[in-house]
């Protein structure tokens, strides 16, 4: 199972659950707030005791991955997106995280609308804790 953590309590963070969800249409992805219990035992099985709420993880094939690498590596599985998530993955990671990172400080200034994601009954299945 490939799942995809996030800040469950951010509206950018909402946003690209909803942009995944919309491109996997293989349904690859499951997702799990980083906040709730679901999420929080299995970043801590796989190593992450405490979690940043600024960083994205990926679980994919028993790793984790984080940052830019897990939002790189979930692109490249979504239609469309794929060659230049593998092409940007190209780029060091030390350059990749340092542009996460300012996007990741900025996440509440970026997406001000105030809108709650509520995921349909077949969306529902992928959320790990809800």
């Amino acid at each position: 199972m490939t799942i995809v953590f996030y800040d469950g309590e951010c509206r950018f963070c909402s946003a690209v659950v909803q942009f995944v969800l919309r491109r996997d249409r293989d349904a690859l992805f499951h997702f799990a707030p980083i906040q709730s219990e679901a999420g929080c035992e299995l970043l801590a099985e796989h190593g992450v005791h405490s979690p940043g709420l600024d960083t994205m993880y990926l679980l994919e094939a028993g790793q984790i991955y984080e940052r830019s690498t897990a939002a790189l590596r979930i692109a490249r599985r979504l239609r469309g997106y794929g060659v230049a998530a593998r092409i940007c993955l190209w780029i060091p990671r030390v350059l990749r995280d340092f542009c996460y990172r300012i996007i990741a400080m900025n996440r509440h200034r970026i997406l001000r609308e105030n809108h709650c994601f509520l995921p349909n009954k077949e969306e529902k299945k992928r959320f790990l804790g809800l």
